[in-house]
């Protein structure tokens, strides 16, 4: 998982498939699903891109995506996010569907 600036954020959701974590390092339920998105990003390497956007350095990003409370995941094809956006998702399932859903 790859940890990217808000200025690099509308260059890498461009092409293909791709999940934008934001979190913090201070935030308990960010660090509980870091292994999980680590293992992920592992599994679909190759076919799903991820990034992670810290909350704290992205103050006029998470205003323009109006994002209140993280961790928060994003998913994109191709430039256009999709799916619905998972606020503090509770485990690997739920992840994990709303991955395979980009398909």
């Amino acid at each position: 998982m790859q940890n990217i600036t808000e200025k690099e954020y509308g260059q890498v959701t461009k092409e293909g498939l791709v999940v934008v974590e934001f979190g913090a390092s201070w935030c308990p339920d960010c660090v509980r699903i870091e292994p999980i998105m680590q293992a992920l990003s592992k599994e679909y390497e190759g076919k799903v891109k991820f990034y992670k956007v810290n909350f704290d350095d992205a103050e006029s990003l998470k205003e323009t995506l109006n994002i209140r409370r993280i961790p928060t995941l994003l998913f994109f094809k191709n430039g256009v996010e999709v799916g619905e956006r998972l606020i503090e998702p509770g485990n690997r399932l739920v992840i994990e569907n709303a991955i395979k859903a980009l398909f």
